[in-house]
């Protein structure tokens, strides 16, 4: 998990990345927490990593807080917003933004642990947390939604298989969470067994979807040209991030 902090106060720059590190309390999941004092360099940074969640101080740089947001949110559409001010006086525009959370400084402890655990609930809930048997380490597995290629179901078995070609088996009721969280992630329903992220497509036939990998899926006729219009949306989206990122209009 990812994190940015944008602060231009050096001292709760600090000072909220060590409670994040305090309040973080999930073994199988690696965070990473990251300070900008410029909203430049947290914006540049996306160049190289997607952000979970983004915590941004409404004054920093001459009251930017939300400029920043929305641009962020251009760059890396997944990330949730936490606002830190030392007013109320900003709120609605933080809501407008579609903001997770908004935090009043001075920062209270139990206060920034129970906000922080609720938005570790909300995460876990929509990039699906659930139970495979690996019996070798001896414990849960949670995955990123960005980390699985595609899931098929065999009768009564699930196969999650990994962007780095990992396999794991399931019971099948567990499609029911992961269909509607990765299918608003652009995940694509290639047939009634298949879903496929479309960051591993590389491209679409009248009967098949080939992945980068050269896998091979046949499609459903049923979602055929929805499937086609829903694969131009995602290469717009993502031809339009790009100019983003190299600012272009």
């Amino acid at each position: 998990m990812n994190i940015a902090v944008c602060d231009d106060q050096l001292d709760y720059l600090n000072l909220i990345k060590k409670k994040l590190i305090e309040c973080f309390h999930e073994p199988e999941m690696e965070l990473n927490v990251y300070t900008f004092s410029t909203i430049q360099e947290m914006l540049y940074s996306t160049k190289f990593r997607c952000y979970e969640f983004a915590f941004i101080e409404m004054k920093v740089e001459n009251d930017r807080g939300i400029e920043a947001a929305y641009r962020l949110r251009e760059l890396n559409r997944a990330c949730q917003v936490v606002f830190i001010s030392d007013q109320y006086y900003h709120i609605h525009e933080a809501f407008a933004v579609k903001a997770r959370e908004y935090l009043l400084k001075p920062i209270n402890t139990k206060q920034f642990q129970s906000v922080f655990d609720y938005l570790m609930d909300w995460y876990l809930h929509q990039n699906v947390k659930f139970v495979i048997p690996i019996r070798e380490l001896g414990r849960k597995r949670i995955f990123d939604v960005d980390e699985i290629k595609y899931f098929e179901t065999y009768y009564n078995d699930l196969e999650i298989v990994t962007v780095d070609d990992q396999r794991f088996m399931t019971h099948v009721k567990n499609r029911y969470k992961l269909r509607p969280v990765l299918k608003s992630r652009w995940f694509m329903q290639v047939n009634q067994s298949v879903l496929v992220n479309m960051k591993c497509i590389d491209f679409l036939t009248d009967r098949n979807v080939i992945l980068k990998s050269r896998e091979v899926f046949p499609t459903s006729r049923k979602t055929l040209i929805q499937n086609h219009l829903l694969f131009e949306k995602f290469l717009k989206e993502k031809e339009e991030k790009e100019k983003l990122r190299n600012g272009e209009k």
